[in-house]
């Protein structure tokens, strides 16, 4: 399990690379960053609400675990190996809130678990394509993606939440800082 607890530890992005490792490399700074911001902190604190928001940490990692292993491991690779919480999935289909309102039951090591292996089938399934491929099951509204276009959506998945993760960890601790 990867675990970054000061922000000089995260990944450091290549000023110059191919568009796949930049984008990969980008990515990779805001998983990192989202584990520092999590690091250290127990279940109990994980589940920890700042009102007058219901979202959590734990919610934000199970959440984000879940819309990258949907984006690349489903829509775009066709699903090459189905992610260890799809059952919990299946139970809670018909809530669209589902990742974010039990990750309360989840353990951080849980957790951060489906994080890791969301982030190593999608290495996996980058590594192996091209950038202009298109994703082989279409997402809501019928269209399809490149793998260009689903990775730089979820750099944007993830920057979004961390502002959401930064506000709640200094709510926590008192910790602060990008």
């Amino acid at each position: 399990m990867r675990t970054i607890t000061d922000p000089a530890d995260r990944f450091d992005i290549p000023f110059t690379a191919d568009e796949k490792r930049t984008l990969l490399g980008i990515l990779a700074f805001q998983r990192d960053t989202l584990r520092w911001k999590c690091s250290g902190l127990s279940s109990e604190l994980l589940a920890y609400r700042h009102a007058p928001s219901t979202l959590t940490l734990g919610g934000l990692l199970k959440h984000l675990a879940v819309i990258e292993a949907a984006w690349v491991n489903v829509t775009f690779a066709g699903t090459v190996e189905t992610p260890s919480w799809y059952t919990q999935y299946e139970a809670q289909r018909e809530r669209t809130d589902w990742t974010f309102a039990t990750a309360v039951d989840d353990s951080a090591e849980q957790l951060l678990t489906w994080l890791d292996e969301a982030q190593r089938v999608t290495e996996r399934v980058v590594a192996e394509a091209d950038l202009d491929a298109i994703a082989q099951e279409p997402f809501w509204d019928g269209e399809r993606a490149t793998l260009r276009w689903i990775l730089l959506h979820l750099v944007q998945e993830y920057a979004r939440h961390l502002g959401h993760a930064d506000l709640i960890r200094e709510a926590i601790d008192g910790s602060a800082g990008i």
